[in-house]
């Protein structure tokens, strides 16, 4: 099984070795205590990541605390795609990853990650209380992972250190970071920079050291990850994606729960969705406020110059995957 399982973190194998050295009955210190791992790339001040907080609250609660969650922040356990793995073999319960790592196991999630397919925020929680999230949660499943719901993560937008960006001939030239997806990769190719996949715990020094040009991600992760200190201080809302992030387990550690405490589990992350999603709303307005305090410079831009750049994408796409990726990813852009 370890033969398989490639981690490119050196961070990821000592966190791993942790876990392995704590045995893989998945106990506390009390012997009837069952501690849930969770990990994500994101840091503790995130609201994303702090929502997590609240489900280790409640499922302490539910389950009398016999249940211990143990949040691991800041990539400790490896990047997105090494903690999904984790979770599919069972040494790792739980994670909050983007829906585009997820489609290194799940190809059809791509569907939630094409560029501007998206109308607003109220049209994708519209959308994913549906057939369209149904269809991926059965992917999942196949592949050993059972998706809870999904968290909102706002709109992606371009933020550079070398000027304003205003078309994509703005773009020529830039090393734009990404992260490892390679429909991401690919989209921000078509916008017209050079896309580098980096995970996101690289991204600050990278930045600082001139090594990329800038980076393409939310307002809140830009406030809560200090990128303005690095000198990419300009943004521009090209909402070129609006990628939801996934509250997810792997079977295995659901499988060896009861019926009891798989409930506990699932009403758990039930009301941390909710619970993220008001914690979203709140906080994003806070986020571009620091950014302008840091002196971040935000501009708009023609939106619809981007789009064009992007239908080859869903061109290569719907050949790729097929029927059913079509027909889910026309179902998005045509829903109200």
């Amino acid at each position: 099984m370890w033969n398989n399982l490639r981690l490119k973190s050196p961070i990821a194998w000592a966190a791993l070795s942790v876990v392995l050295l704590g045995g893989g009955c998945n106990r506390g210190d009390d012997p009837g205590t069952i501690v849930v791992k969770i990990g994500t790339v994101l840091p503790e001040s995130h609201p994303t990541a702090a929502s997590l907080k609240f489900f280790q609250k409640r499922l302490a609660e539910l389950s009398g605390e016999s249940m211990q969650a143990q949040i691991y922040y800041n990539s400790q356990l490896g990047d997105a795609n090494e903690v999904l793995e984790l979770c599919r073999m069972g040494d790792v319960e739980m994670s909050q990853v983007s829906a585009a790592n997820l489609s290194v196991y799940v190809p059809l999630s791509n569907v939630l990650a094409m560029p501007f397919i998206w109308k607003d925020s109220a049209h994708q929680a519209r959308v994913l209380q549906g057939r369209v999230s149904q269809a991926i949660r059965d992917k999942a499943r196949e592949r050993d992972l059972e998706i809870f719901g999904y968290f909102d993560a706002g709109t992606r937008n371009i933020t550079t250190t070398r000027g304003p960006i205003h078309k994509p001939e703005d773009l020529r030239g830039m090393k734009i970071r990404v992260m490892n997806a390679p429909l991401m990769v690919a989209t921000i190719d078509a916008l017209g920079a050079s896309a580098m996949a980096l995970n996101q715990g690289e991204v600050y020094t990278a930045l600082q050291m001139g090594v990329i040009d800038g980076w393409e991600n939310n307002p809140m992760t830009i406030a809560t990850t200090r990128m303005y200190e690095t000198g990419c201080k300009y943004f521009a809302w090209t909402r070129h994606f609006s990628i939801p992030d996934i509250l997810l387990a792997g079977t295995p550690f659901l499988n060896r729960l009861t019926a009891e405490q798989r409930a506990w589990v699932e009403q758990a992350a039930k009301e941390t969705i909710a619970e993220q999603l008001r914690m979203w709303a709140e906080s994003e307005e806070q986020a571009l406020e620091t950014m302008r305090q840091a002196g971040m410079l935000l501009n708009d831009v023609d939106v619809e110059l981007f789009r064009r750049r992007v239908q080859p994408i869903y061109d290569q796409y719907y050949q790729r995957y097929g029927d059913e990726f079509k027909q889910l990813c026309e179902e998005i852009l045509n829903a109200s």
